[in-house]
C-alpha cells in the first residue's frame, strides 16, 4: 500500500474534510428543524393559517387546505422520532450515493496519478509481477473504503451528539455488521472504478463510471428494462446499487435484502472486478 503518496497527497484529506463537513452541516440543519422551538413556530404558522384561510385561498386556489401546514408540521416532527443511527447515516450518505460518489472520485484521482506520474512504471520495473501490484491495490481499495466509511460514521454520530439530535441506538453487533457490509459494498464500487481506470489509464473515465454507478443510474436503467420481464425483476437485487439502497434503510428491515445476500453480491463484484483488472493491467503502454 502506497502510504507515502496517500498521506502526502491533498485529495485524500480534502475528501475526508468534505465528509466531516457534510455530516456536520446536515446534522446541524436537522437538529434545527426538529428543535422544539422550530416545531412550535410551525404550529403557530398552522394556527395562523387556519384563522386566515380566506387570504390563503386567494393566493393558493379554492382547493387549498390549511391542514397542509399541520401535515408539514407532523412530518417534520416525525424526522426526529425513533430514527435509528443506521437509518440516519443511510439517509445522509448512502441513499443517493454521496459516500460512494466521493470514494469513486478520490480513487480515480489517486489510481490514475500512478500512470500520469510514472509511479507505476517504476514499480513494475522493480516488481514485474503485476498480480502482486493488483493484490496490493485490492487491499488498498478495501482499506480506503473502510476509512471513508469509518469517518462518515464517526462524523455523523459525533455531530448528532454535538447538536443534540436524538437517534435511536442500534445494537452494537448489528451496527458493526452493518458497517462491515457498507464497507464491502463501497469497496465493490471502488474496484469497478479501479477497473476502468486501469483499463483506460484515464482519470475522467473512472470518475464518470464511478459516479454513474454510485448514483444508482445503472441500477435504475436495469430495473426499467426488467419491467418488461416481470419474472426477472428479482435480478435487480443482485446489483451493488440495490444492496446499498437496502443498507441505507438499516439492517434486516422489512422489504430489505439480507446481510448474506448483500455480502455475497459485494464479494462477487469485488472478485470479478479484480479478475478483469488482472487482464487490464497486462497492457504494456506504461
Amino acid at each position: 500500500m502506497d502510504v507515502y503518496r496517500l498521506v502526502h497527497g491533498k485529495s485524500f484529506w480534502i475528501f475526508l474534510v468534505i465528509i466531516v463537513a457534510t455530516a456536520a452541516l446536515a446534522t446541524g440543519m436537522m437538529s434545527a428543524v426538529t428543535s422544539p422551538e422550530f416545531l412550535q413556530s410551525m404550529q403557530s404558522a398552522s394556527d395562523a393559517a387556519a384563522r386566515s384561510g380566506f387570504r390563503f385561498s386567494i393566493t393558493s386556489g379554492p382547493d387549498f387546505d390549511t391542514s397542509d401546514y399541520a401535515d408539514v408540521n407532523a412530518a417534520i416532527a416525525m424526522l426526529s422520532g425513533d430514527i435509528t443511527q443506521m437509518a440516519y447515516i443511510g439517509k445522509l450518505f448512502l441513499n443517493g450515493g454521496a459516500l460512494t460518489i466521493m470514494f469513486a472520485i478520490f480513487l480515480s484521482i489517486f489510481l490514475a496519478s500512478e500512470f500520469e506520474t510514472g509511479f507505476s512504471k517504476n514499480v513494475f520495473t522493480v516488481q514485474p509481477n503485476r498480480l502482486a501490484f493488483l493484490g496490493a491495490r485490492v487491499v488498498e481499495v478495501v482499506v480506503l473504503a473502510a476509512v471513508f466509511v469509518a469517518v462518515a460514521l464517526a462524523a455523523t454520530l459525533a455531530s448528532a451528539a454535538l447538536f443534540g439530535l436524538d437517534l435511536a441506538p442500534s445494537p452494537l453487533p448489528d451496527f458493526l455488521l452493518w458497517s462491515a457490509l457498507v464497507t464491502l459494498v463501497t469497496a465493490g464500487f471502488g474496484m469497478i472504478t479501479a477497473l476502468f481506470v486501469w483499463l483506460t489509464r484515464k482519470m475522467a473515465v473512472g470518475i464518470v463510471v464511478g459516479v454513474l454507478l454510485s448514483a444508482g443510474l445503472v441500477t435504475s436503467i436495469l430495473q426499467a428494462i426488467l419491467l418488461l420481464f416481470p419474472d426477472l425483476m428479482h435480478l435487480a437485487d443482485f446489483t451493488l446499487g440495490s444492496c446499498m439502497a437496502s443498507l441505507g434503510q438499516g439492517l434486516n428491515v422489512a422489504g430489505g435484502l439480507s446481510p448474506v445476500h448483500v455480502a455475497c453480491t459485494a464479494l462477487v463484484f469485488l472478485v470479478a472486478s479484480a479478475a478483469l483488472s488482472a487482464l487490464a493491467l497486462q497492457k504494456k503502454d506504461i
